[in-house]
Parts: C-alpha cells; sequence; structure tokens
C-alpha cells in the first residue's frame, strides 16, 4: 500500500469494514461480541463492538515532535489537538490523529526530572478530542484502538486488553474494570490559533511507518458527520435523545457539584454559542460557569467565572483584525481562549477550567441520558433511533466541515 489513503479512502474504508461486519469472518469484530465476563452491569454486551480484527487502526507511541518553525507539511487552517503540560506545549494534528484514535506520550520537565504520561484521544466520527492522564497505580498505560461503543471510538489497555470509554475515562471490562483515567485538558483549535497562544510549541511530525495512512496537506479532514459513514456504528448505540438532532454539534461540560461527587452534566450547543457571539454566562446549581467560543474556528472551552471571589460577567468581540477577544464587564480585563487574562487589571489571572469537549449530541447523551441543555428545561426525551434513521447506501456517512 504505498499511496496515502486520506479522507476520501476513509469512506470507502469504512464501507468495506462495514461489509465485514454485516457478516464478519470467523474471529472476526461484530456488534455482540463483547466480553462475557468481568463487564460493567451498565454496559450492554451486545452494543461493544470489538473492530480490531478489521479495522487497521493502530495506536502511535512517542511520535518524534519538531519545532513549530520546521512543520512545512502544516497550514495555519488545519486542526490540532494541542496539550501542555508544566511549561511544554505540544500539538497533535487531526489529520494524523483520526488514524491512530489514540496517540500515547510524555512529557518530562527538564527541571525536577519527573514525567507525565498521557494519551490524546480522538474519534473523528463524533469529532470528540480528549487527553488522559495515563497512569494508574504508578504504572504507565499504554491503549490501543478497540472498537465502538455508542457510535463513539473505545479503546483498551496493551497489556489487559481492558476496554476503556473514551467519553468516561473508565475502564469497564477485563482486570481493569473499574478504574478510571483522569481527564485533563486539550484544546481542539487551529494550528495558527494554538502558535499564536503558544509560540514555542512543538508538534508531532509525520515522519513514522503510518505516514502513508494520512491525509496530504491541504485535504481538510472532517470536523464530525451528519450521518454515520458505515452500517456498524447504529447498533452500538445504547440511547437516543430527541431533544436535539442526532448529530447536532455540543460542547459536553462536565461541571463539579459543590459537595463533590458526580459531576452535573450540560450540553452547550455550538449553534447557541454562534448566535451569542462566542461568549454565555451561566449558572448551574450553584456553579457560575462561562463558555468561550471562535465561532469561525469553533475552538471552545468552558471555566468557573469566579475569580478571587468575583463573579465575571463575559462577552465577545472582534478586534480590527478579526481575531476574537473576551472581556469581562466588571474590570475590562482581555482574556484569552485557553483562561487566562491577557491584559487589564487582572492581567496574569487564570480562570479554573471545567472539564469538556467537543461532540455530536448522539455521542453526549448517549453516555449521560441525564444530560441538561443550555437554554432549555425539558426533560429527558427518550427515542428508539433517529427520526431521520432510514436505509442508507454504503456511503451514507458525509463530513461536515
Amino acid at each position: 500500500m504505498g499511496e496515502v489513503i486520506g479522507m476520501g479512502g476513509l469512506f470507502m474504508l469504512l464501507c468495506a469494514i462495514g461489509a465485514l461486519a454485516q457478516d464478519p469472518p470467523p474471529g472476526a469484530g461484530a456488534p455482540g461480541n463483547a466480553p462475557a465476563a468481568r463487564i460493567a452491569p451498565d454496559i450492554k454486551p451486545e452494543a461493544l463492538w470489538d473492530g480490531r480484527k478489521i479495522a487497521p487502526f493502530k495506536a502511535l507511541d512517542y511520535p518524534e515532535m519538531v519545532k513549530a518553525q520546521e512543520a512545512d507539511f502544516l497550514d495555519d487552517e488545519e486542526y490540532v489537538l494541542g496539550v501542555t503540560v508544566g511549561e511544554e506545549s505540544r500539538a497533535y494534528p487531526t489529520r494524523f490523529a483520526w488514524w491512530h484514535h489514540v496517540i500515547n506520550d510524555k512529557i518530562t520537565d527538564p527541571k525536577t526530572g519527573q514525567t507525565t504520561a498521557y494519551a490524546v484521544t480522538y474519534c473523528s466520527v463524533c469529532n470528540t478530542g480528549i487527553r488522559y492522564h495515563a497512569t494508574l497505580n504508578g504504572k504507565t498505560v499504554l491503549l490501543d484502538f478497540y472498537g465502538l461503543y455508542n457510535g463513539v471510538v473505545t479503546l483498551c489497555d496493551r497489556e489487559t486488553e481492558s476496554v476503556f470509554l473514551q467519553v468516561t475515562g473508565k475502564f469497564v471490562t477485563g482486570p481493569l474494570l473499574g478504574a478510571q483515567l483522569r481527564a485533563d485538558a486539550l484544546m481542539d483549535t487551529t494550528w495558527g490559533e494554538w502558535k499564536r497562544l503558544h509560540p514555542d510549541t512543538l508538534v508531532m511530525s509525520p515522519n513514522n511507518r503510518f505516514s502513508r495512512f494520512y491525509a496530504r496537506r491541504g485535504r481538510s479532514e472532517p470536523r464530525g458527520y451528519d450521518r454515520f459513514p458505515a452500517p456498524f456504528f447504529r447498533p452500538t448505540v445504547t440511547h437516543w435523545d430527541k431533544r436535539l438532532a442526532p448529530f447536532e454539534k455540543v460542547l459536553g461540560v462536565a461541571i463539579p457539584r459543590a459537595e463533590g461527587g458526580e459531576a452535573l452534566r450540560r450540553a452547550y450547543p455550538v449553534k447557541s454559542l454562534q448566535e451569542a457571539g462566542g461568549a454565555l454566562n451561566d449558572t448551574v446549581e450553584g456553579v457560575e460557569v462561562a463558555v468561550l467560543m471562535d465561532p469561525q474556528t469553533v475552538t471552545a472551552n468552558a471555566f468557573v467565572r469566579r475569580v478571587e471571589g468575583r463573579v465575571l460577567t463575559f462577552e465577545a468581540k472582534r478586534s480590527a483584525e478579526g481575531r476574537i477577544l473576551f472581556y469581562d464587564r466588571e474590570t475590562a480585563t482581555r482574556w484569552d481562549i485557553a483562561g487566562r487574562a491577557e491584559e487589564g487589571p487582572l492581567k496574569g489571572r487564570r480562570l479554573a477550567r471545567i472539564e469538556n469537549h467537543l461532540s455530536q449530541w448522539y455521542g453526549w447523551v448517549a453516555y449521560f441520558p441525564d444530560t441538561t441543555i443550555y437554554g432549555r428545561t425539558d426533560p429527558p426525551q427518550p427515542a428508539i433511533g433517529p427520526e431521520e434513521d432510514k436505509p442508507l447506501p454504503p456511503n451514507e456517512g458525509k463530513p461536515q466541515r
């Protein structure tokens, strides 16, 4: 296979995999083939799809990194998954990450010698990127591609093959059943914006044995889909909700409770953020929340909007150059999308980030059925399936740009 597959080839690949999934060869993955023993009680085994034997996706470990000025393989408009650990920042282009679904990496602090292991996970169909702290009981966990659950990628521990859910960070089968990895900050944004925020960033090089599978420079990658790209996705979805269209984009936010315990989940539709100009101020059970987004690039983040005892109210404005800027009305301090005060009375302060990630509605509500929706009070509305769900040709899925 000497040619670059790219995104067009991905659709053909998924269709071929779909055909195999409908009539798999002996031992191949298919919906309903999850391990019978040691599985979490809230998981439906028939919906946990093991695609390892028929899908060619492979994890990547410790990729080569280059300086930003050496990244002649990237355009500023391309999207990256940005990570900062201590004083070091790294970017992982989604044009590369979509093939792997998980990139295992680590950063060592030159001052302390302490190493932080983490996994950058990415589901291109749901447009969901999440970083996890990849250490359990003092041991580094390496994740591999596994398959699907609820229409979203699932991974597994390389050593024990315990299945790991990308959306919740929990292991749901095998020896690691019940264990959970901590989600840490990740920014899904353009290469140009990430470089502006982190001029000294490193970036993942395509120089590895999987490079032939990456889309060529200049080809835009999907930012989510408007339908499933293959027929084996739908049987993995365990819960539907008709409050929003299944493939509507949302920012899913896990809001910590003041008294502790399970976080409160709220979905902020990207449409609502765009209509608000890029800034929403919310209060969820006493927690003051700010959701900020660049409407043009759909770079989004969520924070606690209380700083040193003062509750701030945010608004978004456009600079003369067209760049989105965020200000609080109380002090007129200017903030960036990472929650850092850049200019004004609060310069140097940082907003406390709230765990969040982009998703399609189906992938968020299937995992968190009791989620609320910003600006709405209607209760959950379970459905048998999406209203538009009909038999579709093999190339049914269309990427959103």
